[in-house]
């Protein structure tokens, strides 16, 4: 079983492909709104449902993302936060050789466990 299904908000775009094994979500454009929560909670909310309690990898891929402001953080660190509670299986993928995703996203790898279940990779 194989889907897609595609979520824009102004120039966000967040593209969930998803199969047997695992849920990538893919984020493309920018993302400005000074509440993204709004947008983005609800289709992350959707998606840990969907990968039940870890049964789904879930592959959150920021590499096409070009603009990211302050506000976003939050609704990523909501989600990881109730994964590292859980038993959910993430991994975060981002452009290390662009200075601004490697801030923003090298902040993240507080949430790294130890067992490998959530995971922050520059790539």
């Amino acid at each position: 079983m194989s889907s897609r299904e595609e979520f824009n908000c102004n120039a966000l775009t967040l593209v969930v492909l998803e199969d047997d094994d695992t849920i990538n979500v893919q984020w493309i454009g920018k993302s400005s709104d000074r509440d993204p929560g709004k947008f983005i909670t609800p289709i992350f909310s959707a998606i840990l449902g969907r990968a039940g309690n870890g049964s789904k990898l879930i592959v959150v891929d920021f590499r096409a993302l070009t603009y990211l402001n302050s506000s976003t953080i939050t609704p990523i660190i909501r989600l990881l936060d109730e994964a590292k509670r859980g038993s959910h299986r993430i991994t975060i993928h981002y452009q290390k050789a662009l200075k601004w995703q490697d801030l923003s996203f090298s902040a993240l790898h507080i949430f790294k466990t130890k067992d490998g279940r959530i995971q922050i990779m520059g790539l």
